[in-house]
């Protein structure tokens, strides 16, 4: 499991063995029914990909050693839901809270997750994606030359600006073409899995200073890892039409020597110059 190094809120109200309330559910509000913890997993992933603004799950196992090891099932559940879905959607979620009620085989879990942005604004960078790698790629390119296409967009189209919240994600580096390295990060890790190329997000932090945190992109092309920061190779301020490639497919010995630290063990390790 690779560290996101991100704190993850997560705060819980339990009260076991009292009656189910009733739970008005909103428009993007969810109700389910699972018996196993797998299920339960299972369904809050699926829940927070639709964006669900309520997800609420009764739960009807009624395997347990006793209430305590039963509760701390579903906690664990939960937890595992959370840091185990898609890359892109663990950074645009911000905070999962949740409570219980009932009693054991009939317990009424309700999430209620925030997210950095909306289904109407994933929607646009779905339908942009597309959009741009219709434009920039040919049906006969390489995973190279595709990489290469979309890391020229993204360094090409993209200022470095802190617009707050909204500049940590994709849909401010499409829409106001201006993110801060999250942004950076999580557009090309999109464009990235829309072509078919296999990435990862990287966290970590700069020049030594766990204080300056930073993400950027790691690409697997033709069977080797690399490191590739489309941040860094974007001058700021801004100059338009000029690109770097000083942090494009580099080694993990080559990145930390341009001042990048992670938890390398975290991560597939790249070692091979590109050819």
């Amino acid at each position: 499991m690779f560290t996101k190094f991100k704190m993850l809120v997560v705060s819980s109200a339990i009260c076991l063995f009292v009656l189910t309330t009733s739970v008005h559910a909103e428009a993007s509000s969810t109700q389910a029914e699972v018996n196993t913890q797998p299920k339960l997993e299972q369904t809050i992933k699926e829940e927070l990909a639709k964006k669900s603004a309520t997800i609420t799950i009764t739960y009807t196992s009624k395997d347990m050693k006793d209430s305590a090891s039963y509760l701390q099932g579903i906690r664990d559940s939960i937890d595992h839901a959370r840091e185990t879905v898609r890359e892109d959607l663990f950074w645009d979620l911000k905070s999962l809270s949740y409570k219980m009620k009932g009693s054991v085989g009939n317990l009424t879990i309700t999430l209620t997750p925030e997210y950095l942005t909306t289904a109407e604004q994933d929607a646009y960078v779905n339908k942009e994606v597309d959009r741009i790698l219709g434009d920039i790629l040919k049906p006969d390119m390489s995973d190279f030359q595709k990489e290469s296409a979309i890391h020229d967009y993204v360094v090409s189209t993209t200022s470095y600006e802190d617009l707050g919240e909204i500049g940590h994600t994709a849909y401010s580096a499409l829409y106001n073409h201006k993110a801060v390295c999250q942004g950076y990060a999580i557009l090309t890790y999109k464009l990235l899995a829309k072509a078919g190329i296999e990435s990862h997000l990287v966290v970590g932090y700069l020049n030594g200073d766990p204080a300056q945190t930073h993400m950027w992109n790691q690409v697997h092309i033709e069977n080797n890892w690399y490191m590739l920061d489309t941040v860094f190779d974007d001058p700021t301020p801004d100059q338009p039409g000029v690109q770097s490639r000083a942090y494009f497919n580099v080694t993990n010995a080559a990145l930390k020597g341009l001042g990048h630290t992670w938890v390398e063990s975290d991560y597939p390790i790249a070692d091979t110059l590109y050819k």
